[in-house]
């Protein structure tokens, strides 16, 4: 039976309904709809910090601003001080997302319920910021001197862990909630290094005409080896279909978030 040119597009225009509603994705729920509330440290230029007029910016900014508007939803960040335990707080219902450089490490996943962390977005990898002409090529080096991490980061985990293993003596640690700050007093000699990811590192190096990067490495596993630390997001469980758009936007953007 032959069908007429109404009935035609009639018919093509019902099949294209179907089509369009079976590849609808419904945007995902917020704790504020319309806004994505990410909990972030000021810390870790360059990839999270705040302007001297409250702008966040950095890398994590860039990347989740740019995720954000294609789910058309407003951002807002939140600066969490100190950074121990930012990865709770998603779960405890006070963002959707937090975002400051966080290793996803097996323990802070435990310690965090209610949330789901992302797929990888960013590999790390460890160094210091020491004074032009120092020499520090492994923990051994630290004998008998001050260096600087923040507290409860992958950098203090990594610098407690290797002293004990490696039976290091006399070397103090202390905390810090302000890179620049830290790196500012290794500049002036007051303390012998600054710990952190190479990324935040190099960033300070471009501030401090006699600071270097010293001792690029691997974290040191447990089990003596070394192994790689990726950055996660975590995000609030309840934010129905937040981790699934999220996880779909780092795979397809990955290759660019830091450019």
């Amino acid at each position: 039976m032959k069908m007429s040119p109404r009935r035609i597009a009639v018919a093509v225009g019902a099949m294209g309904a179907v089509t369009a509603a079976s590849l609808a994705v419904a945007a995902p729920t917020t704790i504020t709809p319309g806004t994505l509330t990410i909990c972030t440290y000021p810390g870790f230029a360059p990839f999270t910090s705040f302007t001297s007029k409250g702008a966040w910016q950095g890398w994590d900014a860039s990347f989740l601003t740019k995720f954000a508007t294609q789910q058309g939803l407003a951002v807002k960040p939140i600066s969490v001080t100190p950074f121990d335990h930012m990865w709770k707080r998603p779960g405890e219902d006070q963002c959707d997302i937090a975002a400051a450089g966080i290793g996803n490490e097996p323990a802070r996943r435990a310690e965090s319920p209610g949330t789901t962390w992302s797929i990888t977005y960013y590999v790390v990898i460890r160094a210091f910021a020491v004074r032009k002409g120092t020499t520090l090529t492994g923990v051994q080096d630290m004998a008998g001197k001050t260096v600087i991490v923040t507290k409860d980061s992958t950098a203090d985990q990594v610098i407690t862990q290797q002293i004990r293993q490696h039976h290091v003596k006399g070397v103090t640690v202390r905390y810090t909630n302000d890179e620049g700050a830290a790196v500012a007093q290794v500049a002036k000699g007051k303390v012998f290094a600054y710990g952190g990811g190479l990324g935040s590192i190099q960033y300070q190096v471009r501030r401090f005409r006699n600071i270097k990067v010293a001792w690029p490495h691997r974290i040191l596993l447990p089990n003596g080896k070394r192994g790689s630390e990726p950055f996660s997001y975590p995000v609030r469980t309840a934010d129905t279909g937040l981790i699934e758009a999220l996880n779909a936007f780092i795979a397809a953007n990955r290759s660019s978030y830091g450019k």
